[in-house]
């Protein structure tokens, strides 16, 4: 099965953003205004961070205050409830990550359907994971660790964040395409799945560059490969898993929307506000030291985006049978 992301459309709907006129100098429907930017996650992670990149330039750009608002719990969805409720007149926006796309179908009874709650405004950016082993795994390449799995169906072990995180979900992806048995050893964040694998107690992970980059420097861990289907610009050191596994290809990725029912030329104001703010290079670079390539896509583009990772996340999260817990 290939799950690639459509970059082909993600970048025309960047190009188009950036012809677009600034519609945000205009009209000004943000101008003076103060704006609840909700991140549905904790202060101090990469959600956040990304938020608070964004919300320095983003509230100039708009004349207006961007106030950041960590509304955390629920695995997302304190913040995404919050956002839905919010009125739809600008003075409250969304930013948060691919989470959205997995939520609905990881929690099913809980009836998200972020394409008719909400206005899907602009990707601003995305990253790949490596895939990384513990120094005492034997391997030096991703065949190598595939034809171990193989010689060993289920005695090797993979961490991550927890069920239905993309720790867990990138990696299913490539043990289900690469045809292997690995345990799945959930942990209750990153950093306890990192240190089991440091201390020989996990072989495998999944994680975003900025987590593990470190690590693989100093010779904690071994990077295998990028889940980028080709090398990436943020890291062009490490080989695409791709060329092991055809068609593998995962990156997070982090997005903006506005509540349902907000008109369409405010969401237009905006991406045009989000598009200019992302040329800037030195925002680029810093979303880069986050592992994270910037993009500002259309809402038409982002939306058409969105559309097709609910429907691979659908189909990867029922055919793995995976469900979180207090769903």
């Amino acid at each position: 099965m290939s799950f690639v992301i459509r970059r082909r459309t993600l970048m025309a709907g960047l190009a188009a953003g950036l012809a677009a006129p600034s519609l945000a100098r205009a009209q000004g429907r943000f101008e003076g205004r103060t704006i609840r930017l909700i991140v549905p996650f904790p202060a101090g992670g990469g959600t956040d961070v990304a938020a608070r990149l964004l919300a320095e330039r983003l509230g100039p750009a708009l004349k207006a205050r961007l106030v950041v608002e960590n509304l955390p719990g629920g695995g997302g969805s304190i913040g995404y409830r919050a956002a839905v409720a919010a009125p739809n007149d600008g003075s409250a926006i969304l930013l948060t990550s691919s989470a959205i796309a997995t939520m609905p179908f990881l929690y099913p009874a809980r009836n998200y359907d972020p394409q008719k709650e909400l206005i899907a405004v602009s990707m601003i950016g995305q990253g790949p994971s490596l895939i990384c082993v513990g120094p005492h795994v034997p391997v030096r390449t991703l065949k190598e660790l595939i034809d171990l799995a193989k010689s060993k169906p289920g005695e090797l072990s993979y961490a991550s964040a927890g069920i239905g995180s993309g720790l867990h979900l990138s990696a299913e992806v490539f043990i289900k395409m690469a045809g292997i048995n690995i345990k799945h050893v959930p942990y209750r964040g990153a950093a306890l799945a990192t240190s089991d694998i440091l201390g020989g107690r996990i072989d495998v992970i999944v994680d975003i560059l900025t987590s593990v980059r470190p690590l693989v420097g100093d010779g904690k861990l071994r990077a295998l490969a990028i889940t980028s289907k080709t090398r990436s610009p943020l890291a062009p050191e490490y080989v695409p898993a791709a060329e092991t596994v055809p068609g593998y290809d995962f990156a997070a990725w982090f997005g903006v929307y506005l509540p349902s029912g907000a008109q369409q030329a405010l969401a237009d104001e905006l991406q045009a506000a989000i598009a200019t703010t992302l040329t800037d290079a030195s925002l680029k670079e810093r979303y880069a030291v986050l592992g994270m390539e910037t993009a500002g896509t259309t809402p038409a583009a982002f939306r058409t985006f969105m559309a097709a990772e609910l429907d691979r996340w659908g189909r990867v999260i029922k055919d793995l049978g995976i469900t979180a817990e207090g769903g």
